[in-house]
């Protein structure tokens, strides 16, 4: 009888008792880090608790999704959608942490971060503090992968979280953008928190792309040189100098334009680049280094405003194109390593890792203060542009 019973109760269907359905869930998909400022809310919530806490250090602003209201988007147009597929939320306290908990006091769905796609820092932030201490909590929360996308914010992180659009979610569009790698050389290669926390435990100075926000509109701009002695933001590279940045760095890159300057041509001339590739030498005397930087890059010429004839052009042409290509990367990158080294006093570019490659016993002694090695050594710099033609007009 009790063999029967056993039985019986083992058909019986299984499942678990604390199952909650993905509707009725907030799921955290981004998250903006801001130096304190209370929200209007939070202000008024403080004015009748006065005594939430001594001192604040940090604002986060969550990005949460209810999966059933974004189900809507593809059925619906945007007139029908009375509200937005997704809420932000900011919370103001002593600690990212205390910052998740006090949230639980105000909404009745605690955020779920197993689904967290980007993590945005507000540049003053990263200024003031050591990038691993505010991440610290991200680090260690093992409800959280370390998977999301590093951004930095030129201004207030959690207004990059905001869109006039009922459709558009940010937390989602943000992170995709970085795919577009392959036509623009101003988009760095994405670093994801677990990326990040091997380059601040390496104490070596590195890059992080920024964004910036108009109005409605957020852009891929630039990067963040981050220091790796301090962990703080130490700078910025404009566009063009991110463009250099992604010469030394080559790594068979494929895509993006160059651009002849206008000491060089007064008109447009683009190139589309196919490819890159760079290596770096290094040898070391009397204490410094010396770097030979050698550059290969192909493309092909996508627009010359001062060619009216379509058609196939002479080798001559092709020939001194080549020749004003060159000298135009070659003087960006120049451009960029006095800076990197007379102003930032940072190798965000890892010159180190030939260094510690080639040169182990040296690297032991020189690893410690290497930012100030690289910033003493004399580098010099090879280019070479070869043109594969000049678009379709070729065909002609």
């Amino acid at each position: 009888m009790q063999a029967a019973v056993l039985a019986a109760w083992m058909l019986l269907p299984s499942g678990c008792w604390s199952n909650k359905e993905i509707e009725t869930q907030s799921l955290q998909i981004a998250v903006a880090l801001d130096l304190p400022h209370p929200t209007k809310v939070e202000r008024g919530l403080d004015a009748v608790n006065p005594d939430r806490h001594a001192r604040d250090y940090i604002t986060n602003t969550f990005q949460l999704i209810i999966p059933g209201q974004v189900g809507k988007i593809g059925g619906s147009t945007s007139e029908e959608l009375s509200t937005r597929p997704y809420r932000n939320i900011s919370q103001t306290g002593e600690s990212v942490f205390g910052n998740v908990r006090e949230l639980a006091k105000r909404i009745s769905t605690p955020p779920l971060g197993h689904h967290l796609k980007v993590i945005i820092i507000s540049d003053a932030l990263a200024k003031r503090y050591d990038i691993a201490s505010f991440l610290d909590f991200y680090f260690r929360d093992n409800d959280i992968r370390l998977s999301p996308l590093i951004l930095i914010s030129r201004g207030e992180a959690g207004k990059t979280l905001e869109s006039d659009s009922q459709t558009d979610i940010p937390g989602f569009q943000i992170p995709e953008t970085v795919r577009n790698r392959f036509r623009s050389n101003k988009i760095l290669p994405p670093v994801q928190s677990y990326e990040l926390l091997s380059m601040l435990r390496s104490k070596k100075s590195f890059l992080l792309q920024t964004v910036v926000k108009s109005d409605s509109e957020l852009e891929y701009r630039g990067a963040a040189i981050v220091k790796g002695e301090s962990g703080k933001i130490a700078g910025y590279l404009s566009d063009q100098e991110l463009e250099a940045a992604s010469w030394i760095r080559g790594g068979n890159r494929r895509g993006g334009v160059l651009k002849l300057g206008r000491n060089l041509s007064n008109v447009p001339i683009d190139m589309e680049i196919g490819s890159i590739q760079s290596s770096i030498a290094a040898k070391e005397s009397n204490g410094r280094f010396h770097f030979l930087v050698d550059v290969e890059g192909d493309g092909e010429i996508m627009e010359d405003w001062r060619q009216t004839a379509v058609g196939k052009y002479s080798d001559a042409y092709y020939r001194g194109m080549e020749r004003k290509l060159e000298e135009e990367v070659k003087q960006n990158i120049e451009s960029l390593l006095d800076q990197l080294q007379s102003r930032y006093h940072a190798d965000p570019l890892e010159f180190h890792e030939t260094v510690r490659r080639r040169m182990p016993r040296t690297w032991k002694k020189v690893q410690e203060h290497w930012d100030e090695h690289f910033s003493a050594a004399d580098v010099e710099v090879r280019v070479r542009i070869h043109l594969a033609g000049h678009g379709a007009s070729e065909l002609s």
